[in-house]
């Protein structure tokens, strides 16, 4: 029995009302009222658990009372003595948040704690809990407090539980802090979901990407069948699950080369509620870039920020092959139903649905003629009205990526933070130098520095027109030696990052505080950590976001979509917030 209906039925059987009991106890109303619905619990805290118990026999309305303090105490330990003073529910998010934000994983968790990844698995998906919750929490947050130092995070950390890089040097306080967190609603406090987006780009790796794609699955879902259906129609969600599977497959073996096209606006919820369909639509789009196909997916952004970012975050790795195209259509569909259209060279998937009822809709997947020229022309008349939701730039487009910088950094005004340290900024000389470290050929080398003296021209011509706000990190001996910053060439179009010793890190921060020096509009915002390690970021501020990529695969994203460039300046605006209240050198004295 849950703490609210405990309590319920003590309210019930000594005649107790929420005003009377509210009173006797010392708390609001509105508190007794979150107790009731199990939205918050009391502190476990047997001083004050001991007064709630006797506020009741104060405040009980029958003659002849069945119940004693200590009866009704010890009830209340029994449920409360698990550490934790919001409802298992509310305390189970803000775990999985934590981790999340951390990335820290389920079976590294089980490892580090000694536990068996099934018993950890079984309580993250909250089919049980802890034996000894207290042990537990104080266990976990012993160990994000660890990692944390390990991998270079504090900042993170710091920016999450908003107490002071120094804080968290203070074992228990950052204990302490920690386990008030995961008391708490995280809304309030959580990392801004952007932050979660970038941490997924940098993390992707095609390689281990395509490593995790079950390959022999692929094979099996290309393998052909004697006779294929001309017309096949599912109704029920393992129906319509069998019937894109099928989609898939029959995409596969066709022999046309036309891309091939996606549009769904089912809900993300029952998205997430279909964890099969999701594993089978990746297997099936990773089956589709095998066979070397181009794919343009319609993606569905009137949604909120959260569900959008989570569709993004499904197909990022997808994207980075340069094998698929995202686009949004401006104009939102209509709430009462979900559509569903795919289409390949020769073979057509479409269905609806009352919104929230997929499982009541009805799915055709058809090569019929008539059928296919219908599907053919929907998807033409989609592509009309659709605008590019992403612009995915490869290795090899460099030249394309300038000329739209040209044109982009010109427009308004900036903040740009950086992970590794602009190239441009430097002397061509010097970043021969470091080329001819690396042993890159002549011809290579001449080429970036022809690019490196174009950068730098285009950010002369547009400093003086907006104002510039510069995130760099700006990293003790200590920390550096942690998390070393690399001279990278990603902005300059060549996968190249050359590692450099702490003096030739400071002497390049000091190239940079210098030419900013001559530059009133420009604003550098030092900060102790990395916003980012693997990915520089150039917010123009309502016109476009463009991320360039360091680590494999190299790449250059922009975002031109409004609802989040407006979410990615709010980011930038909490950092810079986060970077005023830390800020001790002198430069930063003015922010």
């Amino acid at each position: 029995m849950t703490f609210a209906e405990q309590l319920q039925m003590y309210m019930t059987k000594l005649g107790i009302s929420g005003r009377e009991l509210a009173r006797e106890a010392g708390i609001s109303e509105s508190t007794l009222s979150r107790y009731r619905s199990g939205e918050r619990m009391p502190s476990s805290d047997e001083k004050k658990l001991r007064s709630f118990s006797e506020a009741m026999i104060r405040a009980a309305a029958v003659e002849e009372l069945s119940l004693s303090a200590d009866e009704i105490y010890n009830t209340f330990y029994d449920i409360l003595g698990t550490g934790i003073e919001v409802s298992y529910e509310t305390y189970l998010t803000n775990l999985h948040q934590l981790m999340e934000i951390m990335g820290i994983r389920s079976k590294e968790l089980a490892r580090e704690l000694s536990f068996d990844p099934s018993y950890i698995s079984r309580i993250m998906s909250g089919k049980r809990k802890p034996s000894e919750l207290k042990a537990f929490n104080l266990q976990v947050v012993t160990l994000v407090s660890k990692k944390a130092k390990e991998r270079g995070q504090e900042e993170t950390l710091s920016i999450l539980l908003r107490i002071p890089l120094d804080d968290l040097k203070n074992e228990k306080k950052c204990t302490d802090v920690l386990l008030d967190w995961l008391n708490t609603n995280t809304e309030k406090v959580a990392l801004h979901p952007i932050r979660r987006l970038l941490r997924e780009v940098e993390e992707i790796d095609l390689v281990d990407f395509f490593k995790s794609v079950n390959m022999d699955r692929v094979n099996q879902l290309v393998r052909p069948e004697v006779s294929v259906p001309k017309r096949q129609v599912a109704v029920g969600l393992s129906a319509i699950l069998e019937i894109q599977v099928e989609f898939f497959r029959l995409s596969v073996l066709n022999r046309s080369n036309d891309p091939v096209f996606f549009y769904t606006d089912i809900s993300v919820e029952e998205m997430a509620e279909r964890a099969e369909f999701v594993k089978q639509y990746i297997l099936g789009l990773s089956a589709l870039l095998h066979r070397g196909l181009k794919i343009r997916i319609i993606q569905n952004v009137h949604r909120p920020l959260k569900d959008m970012l989570f569709i993004l975050e499904l197909h990022l790795p997808l994207y980075l092959t340069g094998q698929v195209e995202a686009y949004w259509l401006p104009k939102s569909h209509g709430e009462l139903f979900t559509h569903q259209l795919w289409l390949s060279g020769g073979l057509a998937l479409f269905g609806e649905a009352v919104t929230g009822h997929t499982d009541e809709g009805i799915h055709i997947l058809t090569n019929h003629a008539k059928e296919l020229q219908y599907a053919r022309k929907r998807a033409e008349r989609l592509m009309e009205q659709a605008q590019p939701l992403l612009q995915i730039y490869q290795p090899g487009e460099y030249d394309r990526v300038i000329a739209d910088f040209a044109e982009l950094l010109g427009q308004g005004n900036r903040s740009q933070s950086y992970s590794y340290l602009p190239a441009a900024f430097l002397k061509p000389e010097e970043i021969d130098l470091y080329m001819k470290k690396a042993g890159m050929p002549e011809e290579e080398r001449e080429l970036i520095i022809k690019r490196a003296v174009r950068r730098w021209n285009v950010m002369k011509k547009n400093s003086g027109n907006h104002h510039i706000r510069l995130f760099v990190p700006d990293l003790s001996r200590e920390e550096f030696q942690k998390n070393p910053v690399v001279l990278s060439l990603a902005d300059l179009g060549a996968d190249l990052a050359v590692e450099y010793d702490y003096e030739e890190y400071r002497h390049h921060l000091s190239v940079i505080r210098k030419v900013v020096e001559g530059y009133k509009n420009v604003e550098l915002v030092f900060s102790s950590g990395h916003l980012l390690r693997y990915v520089n970021l150039y917010l123009i501020h309502g016109k476009a976001v463009i991320l360039t990529k360091s680590r494999s695969p190299l790449s250059c994203i922009v975002i031109r979509h409004p609802s989040l460039l407006r979410a990615f300046e709010e980011m930038m605006k909490g950092f810079y917030m986060d970077a005023k209240k830390g800020a001790t050198n002198e430069k930063n004295d003015h922010i």
